[in-house]
């Protein structure tokens, strides 16, 4: 389970600041896939974007990243998400483009588009991930396979594994306490624990 990839070059957005066109076409094909509909449904939503140049990189990224998703679970099929889902997250998704933060945006919309998991996507989880910074993201997954009551001090831990600072992972813990993902008192700040609504997340997007 790993939250982050491989830093990346960027050839698309150059590509799409030579042709807005074809970067409103395929930010209208991605949105349409995803709502399962014709592009020209999707075009309102499009229109007037000042930056679909930047967006219609993303859309081309996040295909790519869902389509191996999809097809590393198997999924022949998918369904459509429903427009008040589907219209939050791709915007969400779509003004995003650190590399940890796109990973879970992507597989919250492979969730929501496989008929066997589209169920587990709630939409508030949205509102967690949009609190989430890269270091965040990294520790909530890392603590999934180290959430255990033996590792007495999980923050020494994650410091050394995350390669962050004692106040870097003090950050993260705090900010994913109010996320709602992690339960991190005064009393526990050296080991603070999942909580249902971060498992949940978690499984939405690895499970």
């Amino acid at each position: 389970m790993t939250a982050s990839r491989e830093p990346r070059d960027e050839p698309h957005s150059e590509a799409y600041e030579a042709n807005p066109a074809e970067a409103g076409e395929r930010l209208v094909s991605s949105i349409a896939r995803v709502l399962g509909t014709v592009p020209e449904d999707a075009a309102g939503l499009v229109a007037g974007d000042a930056l679909r140049c930047v967006r219609g990189a993303l859309a081309l990224e996040y295909d790519e990243l869902i389509g191996a998703l999809l097809a590393e679970r198997g999924v022949m099929k998918v369904q459509p998400v429903p427009p008040s889902l589907a219209i939050p997250l791709l915007r969400a998704a779509y003004d995003e483009s650190r590399p940890e933060l796109q990973e879970l945006w992507a597989r919250l919309i492979a969730a929501a588009m496989d008929p066997a998991r589209a169920a587990s996507v709630r939409q508030s989880f949205l509102a967690a991930v949009k609190q989430l910074e890269p270091l965040d993201a990294r520790v909530l997954v890392w603590m999934s396979t180290y959430n255990a009551p033996e590792i007495f001090n999980l923050a020494e831990r994650a410091c050394k594994e995350m390669n962050a600072s004692q106040d870097e992972i003090q950050i993260s813990f705090a900010n994913l306490a109010k996320a709602g993902c992690i339960c991190h008192e005064a009393q526990r700040s050296q080991h603070p624990t999942l909580v249902p609504f971060g498992r949940q997340l978690l499984r939405a997007c690895y499970g």
